[in-house]
This record gives C-alpha cells, structure tokens and sequence, in this order.
C-alpha cells in the first residue's frame, strides 16, 4: 500500500503514473470511456498516427490537450473512483479487450473527432480525411464485413415506401400531456386505405421488438449510463441479432422493418400517455408501469423524449435515401453506395437500440433527474453520425441521378434529331407528338371562344412553331397579330411554344394572360415540356432568346428553322418559307422606298402612292430634329415639291423615344411611326433583310472566301442594307428621302443639315438631273475626309459574319464585342 501512494506523489513533471491521467487527456466516445469487464478505467491510447487526436506526443507519451477537457477529466476521475481496482490487475492491459472491443465498433473518425465526441456540440470537424469519408476507416470496414456476413436476401419485396411513411408519423406523434410546449399540429387523420397491407411482417416486427427487450435492455442500466463494457457489448450483439432477423431483406427494407419495431414500443407509449387520465384500462397499465409519476416530471420528460425524437428523425431520413439509393437501376448502384450502405444499415440498427432503451427506461430515472452527459453525448454522437453518413450518400445519390437523368435526355434529344432529320413521316402529327410529349393537347381560340384540342387538329396542315420564352415576346406577338389575317389562316396554323428552363407561379400567371387572345393554337401546359425537347429547340433550331418561327410542312419536314425574317420582309408572300422560295423573292425585289416601308406605315405607303416624296429620318437629338425638319420645309418650298417627312427613331427603342415622338406630334414638326412597336418593326425588317441576305450568300458560297467576297460586293440592296443598320444607332440624326421607286438619297445628320442649308449652290441643277440626284450629287462631294461608321447586330440573329464593308469607303470595318444593358 505504502508503494502505491509513493506512485501518486511523484511529480507534476514526470509523466503521470496512473494510467487514468495519462489516458484521460484523449477524447474518446461515451462507449470507449470505461472498461467493458472489470469496470476499470484503463488506456485506449491511439495505435497510429492517423489516430492521435492532438497532433505528435512527447516521447513519454504525455498528451497536451485543449483546456475544455480539463471537466471531463474530473467526471471521469470521480466515477473512477466509485469502481475499485483489482488486485490481480491493477492497470489492465488493452489485450483484455475482446475483438469485438479492440475494434470497439465506434470507428475512430466518428468517435473521437466527430461533431459529438467530446468537443461537444459545434465543433466542427474535416468530413474527409485523406480523401476518403470518415465513416469509411478500418473500424467500420471490419463493422462493415460482420454486417455483409448477415445478409442473404432472397428477392423478397414490399412497399418500403408505404411503411416507412406509417412509421415516420408515429415518430413524430405529439401527446399534449407530454408535449405542452411544443406546437400543437392540426389533426389529419390518415386511413392508409392506399397502403399496402403488412400483416405478413407483423410477427417478424413482434421478433425484432422482442430481441430488443429482451437481450438489449438486460445488459446494464437502462438510461444510457454506461459503468460496465457489458452494456456496449451486449448492444453490439442485439445488434447483429436483429441484422439476422431480416438477413433475407434487402438493406432498405430491413431498416423499415426495424424501425417499425421502435415505431411500436415508441407508438404504445404514447398511447398510454395520452390516454391513461380518462381510460380506466389504460390507468391501469400506466400506475403498473409508473407513467403517472413520470409525467408529474414534464421538463426532465420532454428533455428526454426531444432528444430521442432527434435521433429518431436522422434514422428516418438516412432510411429514405438509402430506399431511394436502391429504386436506382442495378447498374448505378455502384460501390459509392455499396461500399458504406452496410455501415449505414449497422449505426441505424444499433440507434434503434438507443432509442429502445431511452423509451423503456423513462420509468425508471429519479425525481426531476435530467439527461447525463453521457446520454446527451451519445444521442448527439450516434445523430452526427448518421447525418455525415446521410449527407455522403445523398452527395453520390445526386450524382448518379444527374447520370441517370443526362443519359435519358442525350438518348432523347438525339431521337428528336432523328425524327426531323431522317425519319419520313406522311403526317406532321408524329414528329409534333414526339417533340411535345408528354404534353398531349393545345388552346385554340381567343378569349370565352378558347377550348382545348388534341394535336391530331393539326394532320396535313403547315404549321408555323412559333418558339419563345415568356420575356421577349410581346413586340412579334403584336405584330404576328396584325399579320394574322384569314389569308394566312388558310395558307397554315401557328402553334405557339413556350420554352422556359424554370418555371414559377408568375410565370404561370403571365403565360394565361398571354395566351389568353391568342387566336392561333398555344400548347397546353408547356411546363412539361421535356428538357430534350428545350434542347433540341435551343441547339438544332438555334433558338436563344430571340423568338424564332419554324415551318413545318404537312408531312413534318421542317421548312425553315426560323421563318420570322421572310415573315417580316414579305408577309404571306413567304410562304411556304423554303429556301428556294426566299431565293426567287430576292430575284423579283428591288430596293426602293415602298420595299422599305412596307407593313409598317400606310400613311407614307398612301403619300408615296399620290407621288409625294418621302423623307425617312431619325435620332434622339431634338434640337437637331427641330433643324432638320425646318431646312426640308423651306426646301421643299424653294423646289415646289410636296413632301412627307416621318420619324422612325432608331433600333432597339426604348422608353425615351417616346418623349420625343409626343414632342415632334405636339409641335407638328412631322408625321411619325405611331408607337414604339411599330418603330421596332421597321428595324427588325431591316435587320430580317441583312440576315436573310447573309444566308442567301451563304448557301451560294462555293468559290471560297475571294469569290464570296466579289458576290457580297456586287450585292447592292446589301451595301443599303448595311447603310440603313448604321444609321438605326445613331443617336446624332440621319436622312433618306426618295419618291415611289426613284433613286434614294441618304446621309449623316450634319451632313444632311449643311446639304440642305446650301440649297442654293446645288438649286441650279435641279432642271437638269432631277431634285434627288442634284442632292445626292451635292452631298457627295462634300463628303468629310474622315468618318465613322458602325453597326451593331444582335449575337442572336442567328448569322455573324467574319468580315463587313463600309458602305462609304469599302474598307473592311473592325470587329468589336459590345456588351449592352439599356434599361429606361
């Protein structure tokens, strides 16, 4: 004796001779802190390097550890002080362990360093460690090969989905009588009248509920208070006992069926509780299992049970994702599944049995006695466990899914290719029925009028698809619905398709209000639309954010891929928008005035037709305007000819061209375009004229680069085209003036003005070349040495060419990216 308290009076320097001061510094899980046979503290030390919670130890193997543990290390002290030391072995060796123990079943990564290890809770921790989970180390592997030893299924299957679903409401049944404080949920009484029948799984769920009672609770106190290594081994065989129970289930439904048995025992208590004040019966049962006395203690109760029901809840949802891990196809169930399902399969088993003994021994613990570190700590443990388990397998379940999902829609979209590309169909209905499905109907009519179809109202018809999202559509659909005549109707069918990745409630609401007037065909309920077919529009159709119209004709070829520009120049002339078509259109069409103004302003159309002369002119200048249209008026009468002038503004109008269309109405300076869509429709025509050229030379490009080059030079309507681009992003001012099919005359804003304030040196050439060519003869000679000329075209206009003229001096322009946000 005398020997044994020299031992404790050695030095604070020395390394401690108790092996409880030497091993106490590490932390260790509320299963590692006491020995498992003799109740004697003893050192679980780490083996590796990989294991040392505090980095390197000093060569006498004393640990430094954080501040905090310091309160551990005296609950421990005091509890080691309770169990005596033996005599045959007063410092156990770690060989006593048996090899259920040494493996110790709570691996090393979860244990001592988990969220719920003796940090306590918030301390936050690496998920990975070396690049592996840290639920994947040895411990768990040699876990994880015992568990595979138990299972043997043999195809057996039931509604997993169903039982799990009864199981989940009665975890989270409230009783008031317990539940005071938690809010109280609105009763919805469910019949289950859709759920399958488990009658034949009731005796396997007796079983399992009785291996539980019956060999987990008898070893060791029943709250969770571990002071022999009994407890833990006997929880680690009644884990194995239940796994061999349902050893011929697959992994999924062996955990419903388990935690059926905890929804059970779990669901009875509640019962009892809720019932024993008014049933004599249940009164009865409750004075017999001391539940009065219980609920006289609410707080240290409902502490109790909140913290089961925690637990309870990570079960559950680690038990969904591994039922949705096996509704996956065989061939995705690949070893990031496999490889950790059987350890997930083990921890929730063994949280059954947590939850069990918490359940059954709330009877037994003291007045106002409230839940020991101990069972916090090991609730909390087991819950991170199963959430970092959960998060890992919902991580590779999200990335299989993807797989899944992008393999279906790559076999899809290029199915689509093929039905439009190769396949000869003798209808248009089947490639439309394959690229819409699911969706199987369409709106038709306007307003009270409109009812739903099927697609089959579309057999032998040309059908225009008219492809847009919910942003950018309103301008063509006011202007389609000024074209919209019974002609047209006649000719063909337009059928309207929303394409959005994401849809909302707004976007819901905003697609009835437009549709809700539309006189065409809109699809029913295009939320449905199948991200192949969103794909296919977008990559095959080249459609972006740009409305596009593509012609399909009876039998489902597609005509064009975006009719919208032949639609814009020639109206239904177009049709049947093929490219030979289009081709013969450019052969028959000169450029002059009535080809520009077109479908845009009657009013000038009627001036031109009663041999007015015509002056187009635009900008955001005002005090240019005001100039400008003041020089006409006195030039015109100076000439003696009748003249009509118009604003169009410029491309791309936004909220500040209407000011300055009110200003020039309010001063009478001018006729204008009436609104801002029809200003907008006379650019877009200009712009469906450039890109409807591009293509023409594009599909004639056989002498390469040289030889198309010659044929875009000689292409004159082209070099006016471009000029007319230039000029619609002005913001300084610009002319045109012509008369019917006469020579146009155009030029800059201040070019312009001073041309026509020098009248009179250019007014005596009138009598002999006319008034257009006397002007454009005088505007070309004071031409300024240096200028500037730009055009902007949409990246979505479908045709970027890799080389532009200057329409003034035949240089090869420069190319820019512009990136522009105008909002006004």
């Amino acid at each position: 004796m005398a020997q044994r308290f020299q031992l404790n009076t050695k030095p604070l320097t020395d390394p401690p001779a108790d092996p409880l001061k030497r091993v106490s510094l590490i932390p260790r899980s509320a299963e590692q802190k006491l020995a498992d046979n003799l109740g004697e503290r003893r050192p679980l030390a780490p083996r590796t390097h990989e294991e040392k919670p505090f980095g390197e130890q000093s060569d006498d193997h004393h640990v430094a550890a954080p501040q905090h543990n310091k309160v551990m290390d005296h609950e421990t002290e005091k509890i080691g002080s309770i169990v005596p030391k033996t005599a045959h072995n007063p410092h156990p060796h770690g060989d006593v362990l048996d090899a259920n123990s040494r493996h110790s079943l709570v691996p090393r990564s979860l244990g001592h360093n988990s969220l719920g290890g003796r940090f306590g809770p918030g301390k936050k921790q690496a998920f990975h460690r070396n690049g592996r989970p840290m639920f994947s180390l040895s411990d768990d592997r040699v876990m994880s090969d015992r568990v595979l030893k138990t299972h043997s299924p043999d195809m057996i299957f039931f509604d997993v989905k169903s039982l799990l679903s009864v199981v989940d409401d009665i975890f989270k049944s409230h009783v008031p009588s317990i539940d005071s404080s938690a809010p109280k949920p609105s009763l919805v009484f469910k019949d289950y009248a859709d759920h399958t029948s488990f009658e034949t799984f009731a005796d396997l769920i007796d079983q399992i509920s009785c291996e539980i009672d019956c060999k987990c609770l008898h070893g060791g106190d029943s709250h969770g208070m571990m002071t022999s290594g009994n407890h833990l081994d006997s929880r680690n065989t009644t884990t194995f006992s239940v796994l061999t129970l349902v050893s011929k289930y697959r992994w999924d439904a062996k955990l419903v069926l388990v935690l059926a048995a905890l929804a059970v025992k779990y669901g009875v208590f509640l019962l009892l509780a809720e019932t024993y004040a008014t049933n004599q019966l249940t009164k009865s049962l409750a004075l017999i299992k001391q539940l009065p006395s219980i609920f006289s203690r609410q707080n240290a109760l409902h502490q109790r049970l909140d913290k089961t029901r925690i637990l309870m809840q990570d079960m559950v949802d680690l038990t969904n994702t591994i039922i949705h891990i096996y509704q996956l196809p065989p061939n995705h169930i690949t070893a990031a599944f496999t490889d950790h399902v059987p350890t997930a399969v083990y921890w929730i088993v063994r949280s059954v049995l947590i939850c069990a003994s918490h359940i059954s021994g709330v009877s037994g613990f003291k007045q106002d006695q409230i839940m020991s570190f101990m069972e916090v700590s090991e609730i909390h443990e087991n819950s991170e466990r199963l959430r970092k388990i959960n998060a890992y397998l919902i991580e590779q379940l999200k990335k299989s899914q993807s797989t899944i999902e992008d393999g279906i829609i790559e076999a899809e979209y290029q199915e689509l290719i093929q039905t439009f590309t190769t396949i000869i169909h003798v209808d248009v209905v089947p490639p439309l029925i394959s690229l819409l499905r699911p969706i199987d109907f369409l709106y038709h009519g306007a307003g009270e009028a409109k009812r739903r179809v099927g697609i089959n109202v579309l057999t032998q018809k040309h059908v225009l698809l008219l492809v847009s999202d919910l942003e950018n559509i309103e301008k063509e659909l006011y202007i389609l619905e000024s074209l919209y005549t019974e002609a047209w109707q006649q000719s063909f069918e337009i059928l309207w398709v929303p394409v959005q990745k994401i849809w909302t409630e707004a976007d819901d609401a905003k697609f009835e209000s437009l549709h809700s007037n539309m006189r065409w065909y809109v699809l029913g309920e295009p939320r449905r639309l199948r991200r192949a077919a969103m794909r296919f529009v977008r990559e095959w159709w080249g459609f972006k954010n740009r409305p596009i119209l593509v012609a399909l004709d009876p039998k489902g070829q597609v005509m064009s891929t975006n009719a919208f520009p032949m639609v814009w120049i020639w109206q239904s002339f177009a049709y049947p928008f093929t490219t030979p078509r289009e081709r013969d259109l450019w052969g028959e069409q000169e450029w002059n005035l009535e080809f520009l103004i077109d479908g845009t302003d009657p009013h000038s159309l009627n001036q031109l037709v009663e041999g007015k002369f015509i002056c187009l002119y635009g900008g955001e200048d005002m005090q240019w305007i005001r100039n400008f249209t003041s020089l006409w008026r006195s030039v015109a009468k100076a000439a003696n000819i009748q003249l009509e002038m118009v604003y169009v503004g410029k491309r791309n109008p936004k909220n500040g061209i209407q000011p300055i269309i009110n200003t020039i109405k309010e001063e009478n300076l001018s006729h204008t375009l009436p609104d801002l869509f029809q200003i907008w429709f006379f650019w877009t025509r200009v712009e469906s004229m450039w890109e409807s050229k591009q293509r023409m030379l594009k599909a004639h490009r056989t002498k390469g680069r040289e030889g198309f080059k010659e044929e875009e030079e000689k292409d004159l309507v082209l070099q006016e085209i471009v000029a007319m681009l230039g000029f619609g992003g002005e913001g300084d001012g610009w002319g045109l003036v012509s008369k019917a099919s006469d020579l146009m005359v155009r030029a800059k804003g201040s070019l312009f003005s001073t041309g026509l304030a020098q009248y009179n040196e250019w007014e005596a050439n009138i009598p002999t070349n006319g008034f257009l060519k006397a002007l454009n003869d005088h505007l070309l000679m004071r031409l300024p040495p240096h200028h500037c000329t730009r055009f902007m075209l949409p990246e979505t206009s479908g045709i970027i060419p890799n080389e532009v003229e200057c329409t003034e001096c035949r240089r090869t322009m420069e190319k820019y990216y512009l990136y522009q946000c105008c909002l006004e």
